[in-house]
């Protein structure tokens, strides 16, 4: 990004990374996969609120980060109730539309073994931006369905691995 427009500091960044890594460390150490992280009652962003409070930190700064960690999928925001920690593999709820149906596409030979997957497309239909997309391709990869590949025959992309596109579903 030209630095002429950008309206972020470098001192603003910098601190915005530090509080990144700082909540991070944080929530790595201190909750497991499927614990909720702490609320403060009364408040607007309560998750913030109280990771702010504990942490000593800019509360703008602990919601950016929040939701950059919720965009990489390492917590779950929203479904009501306090914001989750996800495990290593674990898919995020926003994610299972999109998982299920690049599945059943795969199945059913729409995507074949070795094709690219149209990730800019499949975002728009999904109404998904492209960080997002990548979280929800993240499990397809865990799960052997596609392969990420930065010199893939068609660029870098993620691609439809074989044994699925062979797969037929069972018609009973």
């Amino acid at each position: 990004m030209n630095s002429s427009t950008s309206t972020e500091t470098p001192d603003s960044a910098n601190e915005a990374t530090a509080v990144l890594q700082l909540l991070r460390s944080h929530i790595r150490d201190t909750y497991r996969p499927g614990a909720r992280l702490p609320t403060a009652k009364g408040a607007y962003r309560p998750t913030a609120r109280a990771l702010s409070s504990e942490l000593g930190l800019p509360e703008h700064c602990v919601v950016t980060a929040l939701r950059t960690l919720n965009a990489a999928g390492e917590i779950q925001i929203g479904r009501g109730g306090a914001p989750r920690v996800l495990g290593p593999h674990e898919m995020h709820d926003d994610d299972t539309p999109f998982v299920v149906t690049v599945r059943q596409r795969i199945l059913s030979s729409h995507y074949k073994a070795g094709q690219a997957l149209p990730t800019g497309l499949l975002g728009a239909e999904f109404r998904m931006s492209a960080v997002h997309v990548r979280r929800a391709l993240r499990s397809l990869v865990w799960d052997g369905w596609v392969r990420c590949d930065e010199q893939g025959l068609h660029g870098p992309g993620y691609y439809v691995l074989l044994r699925f596109a062979l797969a037929r579903p069972d018609p009973n």
